[in-house]
Formats: C-alpha cells, structure tokens, sequence
C-alpha cells in the first residue's frame, strides 16, 4: 500500500523523458502523447500534494515553529519534484532524494537564490523534525522568512509548469 504499482508510467524507465525518446522512433505521435499526459498527471498530484503541505503549514500557528518549518520543508520538497520531473524526468521515492533539494532547472525564475536557502530550510527540518533540545533560535531561517521563501518558491514553480503546459 502507498507504492507505484505496476504498469505504471514512473516505473516503465528510470526516466519518462528517456522513455520518450527512446520510443520516439516506434510509437505515434499519439500514442507518445498518452505518455506525456501521464507523466504531466504525475506532476500534477506532485505538485498538489506539496500545495496540501503548504496550506496545512499556513493552518499552524506560529508558536508551533517545529510542525510549520517542517511542512513548509515538505511543501517546497513536493513542488521541487513536480518541477523536476517535468524538466529532466528525474523522479525518486529513495530518502536520499532530499540531498537533492537544491537540483533545480536553470529556468526557474530565482534559481540561483532558492538552492541554498532551501537546503537551509532542509537543515532546519531536520532541527525541527529530530532534534528534541533544539529551539526556534536554532534554526537558519527564521519561520517567517520560511514561509515567505516558500511561498516564493510555489509562485515561480506554478508559473514555470504552467509556462510548460500543467494546468494548475
């Protein structure tokens, strides 16, 4: 249960685009399309689920600094995938993946600015997440500029996706 099941698009290759490409001389230009509406449906519930994140982390009061830093942290980290599968067709469910947060498509407006702030907003979940003697002064971005980033960072998200064609 909560596993990709086959047949399923995420696992047909490493890689939708290489997929693409690789069938590229095979398949129709029809059949080739129901590829990249599954794949772009993939972005889609990414990209939702990060938006789920974020509207519950906007539910938290601030005095809950630990629950708000880490789903604004799971906010950002569903949105970078749903942008990252959609760019290069990198999709990964490996806990290993969040060393990764600050792999972002050259043309993501503000690019260079969100790769450190949202390792930052990284190690600052894992504060939040798994450190019981830390406290709110810890933390390398205060919560209120986590969630001002964060909310930058799902803005110039949602416009790149909807520049590529994901309806949102």
């Amino acid at each position: 249960m909560g596993k990709l099941a086959e047949p399923h698009v995420l696992l047909a290759s490493g890689n939708p685009n290489r997929l693409l490409k690789n069938l590229g001389h095979i398949l129709s230009e029809t059949e080739l399309d129901k590829i990249r509406r599954a794949v772009d449906h993939e972005v889609f519930g990414l990209y939702q689920l990060g938006m789920s994140h974020y509207d519950f982390a906007s539910s938290i009061g601030k005095s809950e600094w630990r629950q708000k830093i880490s789903r604004l942290y799971y906010a950002a980290y569903n949105v970078k995938r749903a942008i990252q599968l959609k760019d290069s067709g990198v999709y990964s469910t490996d806990s290993s993946d969040h060393q990764r947060i600050d792999e972002l498509p050259k043309n993501l407006e503000n690019a260079a600015t969100y790769k450190g702030k949202l390792k930052n907003l990284r190690d600052d979940r894992n504060l939040a997440d798994y450190s019981h003697v830390a406290n709110e002064a810890d933390l390398l971005i205060k919560v209120t500029e986590s969630e001002a980033l964060v909310e930058d960072f799902i803005t110039d998200a949602k416009k790149l996706l909807e520049d590529q064609g994901i309806v949102l």
